[in-house]
């Protein structure tokens, strides 16, 4: 089975201007502690897995959460407008091994502060539809 998460992440660090921003801090589920600098953290929130009469498909759906950290308001907000020029409708393969994204749509964003880590964040959802098998 393919997994969407490592193609994810280096689809972001091969993206020109989120490399820009981040370098290679782009982690999964959590920012490491003491990292006070600008981020991005990606959570796989669900998946959907397709099935036909004989078996799975090979399709499946993922629901990917990105969030961008940073600083300021403005730079979490500058780094998850990257973010999205990178995914959103994004179609193509990715990684080693290569998964296939059909595309990348995001669905819903929210705007935090964090008082522990001292850091805004914006939270974008995407609904990734990939190749599973």
């Amino acid at each position: 089975m393919k997994d969407i998460r490592p193609a994810l992440r280096t689809l972001l660090l091969g993206d020109a201007g989120v490399a820009a921003l981040v370098a290679d801090r782009v982690y999964p589920i959590r920012l490491p502690q003491g990292v006070k600098v600008a981020s991005v953290v990606y959570t796989r929130i669900s998946g959907d897995t397709d099935y036909k009469m004989e078996g799975a498909s090979g399709y499946a759906r993922s629901r990917m959460q990105v969030a961008a950290w940073a600083p300021t308001a403005d730079a979490a907000t500058a780094l998850a407008n990257k973010v999205k020029d990178c995914l959103s409708g994004f179609t193509g393969a990715v990684g080693n091994p290569s998964v296939f994204i059909q595309g990348a749509f995001c669905t819903d964003e929210r705007e935090l502060y964090d008082d522990v880590v001292q850091l805004y964040g914006v939270m974008r959802d995407y609904f990734v539809h990939h190749e599973e098998l």
